[in-house]
This record gives C-alpha cells, sequence and structure tokens, in this order.
C-alpha cells in the first residue's frame, strides 16, 4: 500500500520524483553515487503541510533534490518503524542516508532559502568527504547496536523500581503550568495513568495535587476542544496556549481513558463530563462504521477548531485520515468496554466488539496489518504495537463479556508475539520481525519500552484470567530485560512503572453483577475504582435480573468473599483481606456475617 501524501492545501511537492522506502530507491542510489533524501511525514502534521507548501514547492529545491538525491517519501503513520530509526527530532523530518540506509545528517522544518543551503552543503560533502560520512554513519549505527544490546534480562526486578519511576515524574512535573516538561508541551496520556495509579494507591496528596493540576490545565483551556470534545496534540507554549489543532485518535483514546479514571477515583463530574466528550468526539468523527473501525487523525490544516460552533458550520470540516491503523483501534476497543460501564453507556460495548471482532478475524486470516483502510486491504507489514494491543484488547474484552473466545484468542496471540518478535536470547520483544534482506537501521531489530510495556501488560492480563503461569514468566523476563536502560526515557517511563507494579503485587479481582444503565452498579464499580490495591482488576458482569440490586464478588488470589451490596464495605473487605493479620478468614468473614 505505497501512497505519498501532501499537504491538502495547493502546493507542488508531488512534482519531485518521490521513490517508496525499498531495495529500488537504495539500489539507484549506489548504481548513481547520490545520497538519499528521506522525508518523513504525517497526514496530520501542520509544519509538514508548511514544508511541502513551501521548501518541496520551491522550483530550486526540487530542482536540486532531483539533481543530486535519490528521493524517498515515507508516512510516518504507515512506517513507524523508519520514523523511530530515522526521526531527528520531530516532524517533518528530512534525513539524508547514504546508499545504503546510513544516517549521515538531517533536520526538521526548514524554509525555502535555509533548506536550499542545506542540500547544497550535503551534496559537496557527499562528494568530497563520503568516507568520513560513511564511517560516521557506521558509528552511529554501532551506538544504537550497543544499546539494544544492554537490553536483556538479568536479576529479578528490584521493588523499588516503580517508586524510581515516580520520583522521575516528580522531577519532570512542571509545578506552575501541570503537566511535564516545557514548551512544547504534549499531554503524555501515559504519563497521567501511571500518576491516576499513584493517586489511587498511594493517598498521598502530592500526586493527587500532580494530577488535578495537570487536568484541570488541560481541560480548562485551549488545548480541549470544549464546542466538539476532544484534545488537540501539543500545545506551543508551556501554560498549554498556542495548541496545534491536530486531534490524534492514539492521544484521544489515551486522555479519554485517563480522565475516566480520575473521575472514578476523584468523583469528579467535570471530569466525567470531559471522558465523554471526548469518546464522543471519538465516536462522532473518527468513526466508519461500515469496517468498522476508527480513522488515525483529524487534521489541522484551517483555523476551523479556532471558531466557535456557530462559525464552524460555514468552515469546511478538517479531514479525517484516509487509513485506519490496528495498534489505536485495539486501543479504542479497550476504552469502550470500560467508558460503556464507567459512563452508563451500554451502546458502546456493541461499537468496541465489532472494532475487535473485524480486527481479530483479519489477524486469524493471516492478513493482520498495521495500516488498512475501507476495502480491507493492507501491506501485510504488521508490528509489535499491532499484536500487543490486539492482545489486551482480546484479554479485556473476555474480562468485560466472559466469552471464552476471546481467551482462545488471546492465547493464539501470544503465540504469533512469540514466534514472530521474542528474543529467546536475551528476552524480551523486538518491534519488528526478522527480514531477509534488511535495508539500513532495519537491520537492527530494536526493544523499545513503550512497545514492551504493552506486551507485558496484555501477558500479565492474561495470566490473571487462566493462571498460567508461562504467561507470567514472560511477562517478567520482558520486563526485566528493560530494568537496565528504563531510566534512559526519564518520566517517559511510566508505563515501565506501572507494568512492574503490576507484577510485584497479586490481583484484588473486583466483580461487579449489574447492567450499565443501573445507577447503583456505576455506584459499586466507582467504589471499586477507588480501592487503594496496586493490581486492581475491576470486571463487570451484565446481569438479566433487573430486581436485582448490583452486587459484588471481591477475591485476593484464591480467596474469594462472598457477594457485598453495600458499595461503602469494599474498601474495608479489601483492607482485611490484604492485612498480614493471623487469621483474615474469620475477621472478614465475622464482618460478611453482621453486614
Amino acid at each position: 500500500m505505497v501512497s505519498f501524501r501532501f499537504s491538502p492545501n495547493p502546493n507542488l511537492a508531488h512534482q519531485i520524483n518521490w521513490m517508496p522506502w525499498g531495495e529500488a530507491a537504495f539500489a539507484k542510489a549506489q548504481e548513481e553515487n547520490k545520497p538519499v533524501l528521506l522525508s518523513i511525514s504525517a497526514v496530520w502534521c501542520y509544519w509538514c503541510h508548511v514544508m511541502d507548501e513551501t521548501s518541496y514547492s520551491d522550483p530550486d529545491v526540487a530542482r536540486l533534490i532531483d539533481q543530486s538525491f535519490i528521493a524517498i517519501r515515507v508516512d510516518n503513520d504507515h512506517r513507524p518503524d523508519l520514523n523511530t530509526r530515522y526521526n531527528v527530532g520531530g516532524w517533518p523530518t528530512t534525513a539524508f542516508l547514504t546508499g545504503h540506509g546510513g544516517l549521515i545528517g538531517g533536520a526538521t522544518y526548514l524554509p525555502p532559502d535555509q533548506f536550499l543551503s542545506m542540500l547544497s552543503e550535503l551534496c559537496q560533502a557527499y562528494e568530497e568527504d563520503r568516507a568520513q560520512l560513511y564511517d560516521q554513519a557506521r558509528g552511529l549505527l554501532r551506538q544504537r547496536q550497543d544499546r539494544a544490546g544492554r537490553i536483556t534480562a538479568g536479576p529479578e526486578l528490584d521493588d523499588a523500581l516503580p517508586d524510581q519511576v515516580a520520583r522521575s515524574l516528580a522531577g519532570a512535573y512542571d509545578a506552575i503550568n501541570g503537566g511535564f516538561g516545557q514548551e512544547p508541551k504534549f499531554p503524555n496520556g501515559p504519563i497521567l495513568q501511571y500518576l491516576v495509579h499513584l493517586t489511587r494507591t498511594t493517598g498521598e496528596d502530592f500526586y493527587r495535587s500532580m494530577l488535578v493540576k495537570s487536568l484541570d490545565r488541560m481541560s480548562c483551556g485551549p488545548m480541549y476542544d470544549s464546542e466538539e470534545g476532544g484534545f488537540f496534540r501539543n500545545a506551543g507554549n508551556a501554560d498549554w496556549s498556542d495548541p496545534q489543532r491536530e486531534k490524534l485518535l492514539e492521544d484521544n483514546i489515551s486522555l479519554a481513558q485517563v480522565y475516566l479514571d480520575a473521575y472514578s477515583i476523584l468523583d469528579r463530574d467535570d471530569y466525567r463530563r470531559v471522558a465523554s466528550q471526548t469518546v464522543d468526539y471519538i465516536v462522532t468523527s473518527l468513526f466508519d462504521s461500515e469496517i468498522p473501525g476508527f480513522r488515525g487523525s483529524q487534521g489541522a490544516h484551517s483555523d476551523y477548531f479556532s471558531l466557535p460552533v456557530s462559525s464552524r458550520m460555514e468552515q469546511e470540516v478538517p479531514a479525517v485520515d484516509h487509513y485506519l491503523y490496528t495498534h489505536s483501534n485495539a486501543q479504542s476497543v479497550s476504552l469502550l468496554l470500560d467508558a460503556a460501564w464507567k459512563l452508563s453507556r451500554p451502546e458502546l460495548t456493541g461499537t468496541a466488539l465489532a472494532v475487535l471482532d473485524q480486527l481479530e478475524s483479519t489477524a486469524q486470516a493471516g492478513k493482520l496489518s498495521h495500516v488498512y483502510d475501507a476495502s480491507g486491504a493492507g501491506d501485510g507489514l504488521s508490528f509489535l504495537m499491532d499484536w500487543a494491543g490486539l492482545l489486551i484488547a482480546l484479554t479485556d474484552a473476555h474480562g468485560y463479556t466472559g466469552r471464552e473466545h476471546y481467551l482462545d484468542r488471546a492465547k493464539s496471540v501470544v503465540k504469533e508475539l512469540v514466534d514472530r518478535f521474542y528474543d529467546e536470547t536475551g528476552g524480551g520483544f523486538f518491534d519488528i520481525e526478522a527480514s531477509t534482506q534488511p535495508i539500513g537501521y532495519l537491520r537492527l531489530r530494536e526493544k523499545p519500552l513503550a512497545e514492551n510495556v504493552s506486551v507485558a501488560i496484555g501477558l500479565l492480563k492474561l495470566w490473571q484470567a487462566t493462571r498460567d503461569d508461562d504467561y507470567r514468566q514472560i511477562a517478567e523476563t520482558t520486563l526485566s530485560a528493560c530494568a537496565g536502560t528504563f531510566h534512559e526515557y526519564g518520566a517517559q517511563s511510566a508505563g515501565y512503572g506501572l507494568a512492574v507494579s503490576l507484577l510485584k503485587n497479586s490481583p484484588v479481582e473486583v466483580t461487579v453483577e449489574g447492567r450499565p444503565e443501573d445507577p447503583e452498579t456505576s455506584h459499586m464499580i466507582q467504589a471499586a475504582a477507588q480501592l487503594s490495591c496496586p493490581n486492581l482488576v475491576i470486571k463487570p458482569v451484565l446481569v438479566d435480573e433487573t430486581q436485582l440490586p448490583a452486587q459484588a464478588h471481591v477475591c485476593l488470589d484464591t480467596l474469594c468473599l462472598p457477594p457485598v451490596t453495600d458499595p461503602g464495605l469494599l474498601e474495608g473487605l479489601v483492607s482485611e483481606m490484604s492485612a498480614p493479620a493471623a487469621s483474615p478468614f474469620e475477621n472478614v468473614l465475622d464482618r460478611l456475617a453482621e453486614s
């Protein structure tokens, strides 16, 4: 599925002789002794559009590129494997490579004059100092190889790892504006998700304050589209002002989940509203019922999102991505299943399962593709992130529906993951499959932290559902492999801290029986969501007997208690179950008898 995508606004970037990434392009570069110009862009990226409309449309730039370079165009969303290896600091990326795929330089957005100057300097250097440039490229490759080699399973994970990650969050926190880091400011959903976890499990006011300030500043400022729902990708300034008005499916899934969980543990109705509106945006603006599935983004190429609703009606709506992506559609399944219960919106369950069944049937047919469209076609290329997302979606679907089919399919996905991506020697999972003829940095299979965390969490979910210790062992080995390098990610290691916390603590499972639209069910789920257990599993179960009150069953490992109908009893019961008392069984059962 090769398609060159350019700015939706008038431009001449398409007149450059672009080639797709592949053997033909690099063979041509070697034959003609030319460097490769690799353009990495994204359909949602505002500055990518600007570069198409200015620099790549400049006739002198286009002439020099066609004369002296082999030009390759890559879409970030279609080829995250290439973006990971060649992005030089953002989008658009213009990377300069040797004829064998070694990186020798690059930049992000440059206006025509600066870009033309850089192209000329690169041409001269490639002509006069080619050997030095090749040495430089080999040195960069060795650095990546050395780092990848350090990601290998070691001793047992330290119990203090989650706290170390928590401290890195505190160090990156912006105490003035909320959020993490400075400008440009990103919402960082995974960091916020770990902050939700810390707020719930520690009870520390410090974490609660960090969470509340971050969520308040994001949802009450221009980063949030209060008119149509959904969050923009980032803000130009540390105070969340000057947003870059593109909306990405993956970001909005993550943030909807954060606000949904924060509503549950903090009992903030405004967070519930933001979560609900964000889900509405995802379902209304990005969902294609014919596929069914969610499109990857909505662009930022106009002033549409800065206008009030009354004026927006007169404007052309920014286009959504033509394509869908497996990993983010899998993530949407988990969000919608959770939102169906926490927001009392049972119709979301049908949407979630329809999306999942589409993904699962494609995987079962051996045709899972990272990117696909309305025709169902894909290029057949799938990545670790896709299979990891599918594993989590299947285990979540089993937890919410109880259907054994999803559990069986999750087991099959683990087999695919191990066969395609697992490092039998060093532990952990590679991001790409082995290739017989890898080009450039694709010869190096890397183990990115975020994707390995996703796999580990999926494996732990499957272990909790089956109690097959093989799944837990693979998860532990995977997390152990990352123990020597996670600190290099700083606050971005938040997901790692969460995964280790889940691994190190026995699961407390709360099964809530009721109907999603029943307020008593909602109260019980909210009470369960506020429990401080580090490894908390909430399993809502739909019942037909509408006259029965909602009830909850609590299990710690193999110990399960009789059901309770009073949400106020949950916290006390779990505390007594978890306490190292001489006879916790007797204490808890006595209390139940009294109630």
